[in-house]
C-alpha cells in the first residue's frame, strides 16, 4: 500500500492541526447544508457563491498548512463550482452528490495525515484524475455521467498506489527595509506615535510591529511589490485617526463617525510629512473593500491601492490572533486564516489572499523550527 506524506504539515503544532480539523469540519457541514438546500429548494447565485467561498476557505486553510496534495483536488472542485456560477456547467444531482463525497474523502485523507503522517495515494489519484476529466469535458451534457462514474470509482477504490511527498520549504522571515536618512527619521517618529496610540486604545504596544512584519512578508509574495518603506509608514500610521475616538467618551454617535472618518484623518496626519504619498493612499483606503462595500469612499477593485489591501489583510489577521492586549498568543491562527480566505473576492482581491497564504506558510515553517 503506497502512501503520500506532508512532512511540513506533520511537523506543525498539535493545536494548529486541531484547529485546522475543526475548521475543515465546519466548512464541510456548510457545504453539505448548501447542497441540501439546492436539492430541496433549487439553486441560486447566492447559494453557489457561498458554496464556492466555503470551498475556497477550505482550500486556503489546507494550502497554508502544507497540504498541497489535497489542495490540487480542492482547487479542481472549486473550479467546477465556479463553472456553475459562470453558467457553463449546469448543476445536476450527481454533481451535488460528488461535491459532498469528494469533500468527505479529502477529509478522510486529512485525518489519515493527522493520525498516521501518511495517506492513501490511490484515493487521491482517483479524486484528482476524475475531477480533471470532469472539468475538461467539453460536452456539458456528459458531466453528470462522468460524475456518476467518479462516484463509482471512489466507492470501489483502485488498489494501485503511487508515492507522493511535498518537499520542505524554508524561508527567511527577516525583511530588511532600506530607508533614506529623511525616511528613517520619520519612521522613528511614526513608530513612537503608533506605540503610544496602541497603548491608549488598549492594544499591545507591539501591534504595529506585528502588522508591519506581516505586511512585508505578504508584499514579497506579490508579483508586483509595493515600496517597502511606504508600506512601513502605512503600517505604523494607519490607525492614527482613531485618536479622535479618545475624545468621544460615551457619545456613541460621535464614536461611530470618528471610526468612519479615521482613515481620512490618519491620511491627513501622514500627508504633513513629505515624501509619503504612496503611504498616504494606503492609509486612506485601508478600510475600503474589493467589492465596494468599504469606507470612506466605497472604492471598488483596482481603484484601491494594492498596499491598502496588504495592510488590511495584515491588520485583520493580527487582531484576530492576538486580540487587544497581545500578551498571549491566542492560538486562533487557523480561524484567522479561514476568515481571510473567506474574504477572497469580497473584501480582498484573490491574488492578495494567495500572497497572504504563501506568507503564512513561511511563518509556520519558522515557528516549527
Amino acid at each position: 500500500m503506497s502512501q503520500f506524506a506532508c512532512k511540513d504539515f506533520s511537523a506543525l503544532e498539535k493545536e494548529l492541526k486541531d484547529d485546522l480539523l475543526e475548521c475543515y469540519q465546519e466548512a464541510q457541514q456548510e457545504i453539505e447544508e448548501i447542497i441540501n438546500s439546492i436539492e430541496d429548494d433549487g439553486f441560486s447565485f447566492d447559494k453557489l457563491d457561498n458554496l464556492f467561498r466555503s470551498l475556497h476557505s477550505m482550500k486556503g486553510n489546507c494550502s497554508v498548512c502544507f497540504l498541497d496534495p489535497l489542495v490540487g483536488a480542492l482547487h479542481r472542485l472549486e473550479e467546477i463550482v465556479d463553472g456553475m456560477r459562470g453558467g457553463y456547467i449546469q448543476y445536476h444531482y450527481h454533481l451535488g452528490e460528488l461535491i459532498n463525497v469528494v469533500v468527505e474523502q479529502i477529509g478522510n485523507l486529512l485525518m489519515q495525515l493527522y493520525k498516521f503522517h501518511g495517506a492513501e495515494t490511490a484515493t487521491l489519484n482517483v479524486l484528482q484524475n476524475g475531477l480533471d476529466t470532469l472539468y475538461a469535458c467539453e460536452d456539458d451534457e456528459q458531466r453528470p455521467a462522468l460524475a456518476k462514474t467518479l462516484l463509482d470509482d471512489i466507492s470501489t477504490e483502485k488498489k494501485e498506489f503511487e508515492a507522493a511527498e511535498t518537499p520542505a520549504r524554508t524561508a527567511d522571515l527577516l525583511v530588511k527595509v532600506e530607508y533614506t536618512k529623511e525616511q528613517e527619521f520619520d519612521i522613528e517618529q511614526f513608530k513612537a506615535f503608533s506605540s503610544k496610540l496602541n497603548r491608549l486604545l488598549g492594544y499591545s504596544p507591539e501591534r504595529s510591529e506585528r502588522i508591519l512584519k506581516l505586511c512585508q512578508l505578504i508584499n514579497i509574495e506579490c508579483k508586483q511589490q509595493e515600496d517597502p518603506a511606504q508600506l512601513s509608514a502605512a503600517a505604523y500610521m494607519h490607525n492614527m485617526g482613531m485618536a479622535v475616538i479618545l475624545n468621544c467618551k460615551d457619545d456613541e454617535e460621535a464614536r461611530k463617525q470618528a471610526e468612519w472618518n479615521h482613515p481620512m484623518v490618519g491620511a491627513q496626519l501622514l500627508s504633513k510629512h513629505e515624501g509619503w504619498d504612496e503611504a498616504v493612499s494606503m492609509v486612506m483606503a485601508h478600510k475600503e473593500r474589493f467589492d465596494g462595500s468599504g469606507f470612506p469612499e466605497q472604492l471598488v477593485g483596482s481603484m484601491i491601492p494594492q498596499g491598502a489591501f496588504i495592510l488590511a489583510v495584515a491588520v485583520m489577521f493580527i487582531d484576530i490572533v492576538w486580540g487587544k492586549s497581545g500578551e498571549e498568543y491566542r492560538k486562533s491562527s487557523m480561524r484567522a486564516i479561514q476568515k481571510v480566505n473567506f474574504e477572497s473576492g469580497k473584501g480582498f482581491p484573490p491574488h492578495i489572499v494567495d500572497s497572504f497564504n504563501a506568507a503564512i506558510r513561511k511563518v509556520l515553517v519558522a515557528r516549527k523550527k
